[in-house]
């Protein structure tokens, strides 16, 4: 998981869960309850209560170990493009760039790689334009190029990143 970018903040966190934070991301990234009261669930299936489970995400968000929780939708078949993307990232901007991008609803992944291209992210926007009016904005805002290859084909690979 070291890859993700979540800043700093979020990787020192990572080797501090409790085995309870451990299963509850497990179940939230593979075994999420679609039900009523999917919440309720999780802290049952976990022996505790609905505050402890709302306290460990609170938390669990607060120091970027979950950006979001939510549905992943087939993108293309609602009209929307997909891009991945890449840049060159100073070192000292990495974590201002995690708050950034952790903050726009159209980018699914990103993550830290060791190589000049150290930076990437996946877009996917309702327009072409959308993704054009972001990357630009993301350019000026960090003084960085940002080179993007839209995706031609799709495959749909299930990452499991396990907490054990």
């Amino acid at each position: 998981m070291s890859g993700v970018c979540t800043g700093r903040k979020g990787l020192e966190t990572m080797n501090k869960l409790d085995d309870l934070d451990r299963k509850l991301l497990d179940m939230l990234q593979n075994d999420f309850p679609i039900t009523m009261d999917p919440f309720q669930d999780l802290a049952e299936a976990l022996d505790t209560d609905l505050s402890d489970i709302a306290e460990r995400i609170k938390r669990l968000k607060e120091n970027g170990i979950i950006r979001r929780i939510g549905a992943i939708v087939e993108a293309n078949k609602m009209g929307y493009t997909s891009t991945l993307c890449a840049c060159t990232m100073p070192e000292e901007s990495i974590d201002k760039f995690a708050a950034v991008v952790n903050n726009i609803p159209y980018i699914t992944h990103n993550y830290v790689r060791d190589h000049e291209l150290n930076l990437w992210f996946t877009l996917t926007t309702p327009s072409p334009e959308e993704r054009g009016r972001i990357i630009k904005e993301l350019q000026d805002q960090f003084h960085i190029i940002i080179l993007c290859m839209p995706a031609l084909k799709t495959y749909k690979i299930k990452v499991i990143l396990g907490m054990d």
